[in-house]
């Protein structure tokens, strides 16, 4: 079964870091992306996005082996049939002011799973616990998991 991935800029700079959320060396983004672009399964990224990625990944050095550079990597799954769903900016929803204030600055890509029901990548447990609070993660049918959780799911 292809599944669609939305991958948190948190999720593309601790990749390009090969680090985890407190700095250690933690190869398991990168992983993930690997993983995604090499498997039958689909990145989906919006404009807002992207341009997230490019601001992100053009402040950090490559980290360690491994690709080059991971907007690199990202360009060449665009060339690659199926791996990289580029779609427009998805639509407000009207339970985006349920969003508790903290997540508020997240709304783009939550606009974005809500928009395509793809599971959502993410290290920032307050944006996991803020949607399951809402409610919106069970309105709209999709999931938000941390990285490793991601890898089980291929």
């Amino acid at each position: 079964m292809t599944r669609q991935f939305i991958l948190d800029e948190n999720v593309i700079i601790l990749a390009q870091r090969k680090a985890d959320p407190q700095g250690n060396y933690d190869p398991t983004c990168v992983h993930l992306i690997d993983r995604i672009i090499e498997i039958c399964h689909t990145i989906v990224i919006d404009v807002n996005l992207w341009d997230k990625y490019q601001r992100q990944l053009g402040r950090i050095p490559t980290a360690g082996l491994g690709p080059p550079n991971l907007f690199h990597l990202l360009q060449g799954a665009r060339q690659r049939a199926g791996k990289l769903s580029f779609l427009p900016n998805a639509p407000v929803f009207p339970e985006e002011t349920d969003i508790p204030q903290g997540s508020q600055d997240d709304k783009e890509i939550v606009r974005l799973a809500v928009d395509t029901g793809a599971i959502l990548v993410t290290t920032d447990n307050p944006l996991i616990q803020d949607l399951q609070s809402s409610g919106i993660t069970e309105t709209y049918q999709f999931q938000v998991v941390l990285p490793d959780e991601a890898l089980t799911l291929l």
